[in-house]
């Protein structure tokens, strides 16, 4: 199966399932953020429902994609401008088209990293604003995981996961680096504890590095160009 079509499968069971929402400390923390900027053209990577950004349409024009067909419908009928596409491809919009862009929870189910962040580049206008949400490995609980159990850590790209790609602060720097980024801030949504769910959200923003899921700002500093040759190898 395409990764493309697993993630498809993926969003749409996990919908089919329960139908329920609820807001992340990641989400309530990067819309924040958006509701600070001048009001612009933005672009929702792997928009979902477009729940997250809705209560924003207000200030901003907000545009959406994503691979699912039940996603873009709902998006739409949210009041996002969104249209079906799969990440593999170019993005469907013109150079510099978007003042930010939100791609959450998703740079982790692409393969190609440098591809994503090299697209979000090319429609983003110079100084314009990326807002980057990722599940991070390097918490307590991950650690542990690893050490005690014999099992990858949490949020890990391990066996049957939809997630292809995984990302401490670290990996994810070097990535917004070598896409013609730069980073102007960093917090982490929330520690995940079992049997709690996520907790210690002040703590987080503090210590993200240790954080399950971080927030991250990033700036276009420079024309990102993508390199099929480097985007495997060794960059650390």
């Amino acid at each position: 199966m395409k990764a493309s079509a697993l993630q498809k499968q993926t969003y749409e069971a996990k919908e089919n399932a329960s139908g329920l929402h609820y807001e992340p400390a990641r989400v309530r923390k990067a819309r924040v953020w958006f509701s600070h900027f001048p009001a612009g053209k933005v672009l929702d990577v792997g928009c979902g429902d477009g729940a997250i950004l809705k209560p924003l349409l207000s200030q901003h024009e907000i545009h959406g994609v994503d691979i699912s067909a039940v996603a873009v419908e709902q998006a739409n009928a949210a009041g996002i401008r969104a249209k079906q596409h799969d990440l593999e491809d170019p993005l469907p919009f013109a150079d510099g088209f978007f003042d930010s862009v939100f791609c959450g929870e998703t740079i982790e189910h692409q393969v190609d990293t440098d591809w994503l962040l090299s697209e979000i580049n090319r429609v983003l206008k110079v100084n314009g604003q990326v807002v980057l949400t990722y599940p991070n490995i390097r918490t307590p609980v991950g650690i542990l995981m690893l050490l005690l159990l014999d099992m990858p850590p949490m949020y890990a790209a391990r066996y049957r996961s939809a997630h292809y790609r995984d990302f401490t602060l670290r990996t994810i720097k070097i990535a917004m680096r070598n896409n013609g980024f730069e980073v102007v801030k960093v917090v982490g949504g929330a520690f995940y504890v079992p049997g709690m769910g996520e907790c210690c959200e002040t703590v987080a923003s503090i210590f993200p590095r240790f954080a399950s899921t971080v927030v991250l700002q990033a700036k276009k500093v420079a024309n990102a160009s993508y390199k099929p040759e480097e985007a495997v190898a060794e960059i650390y």
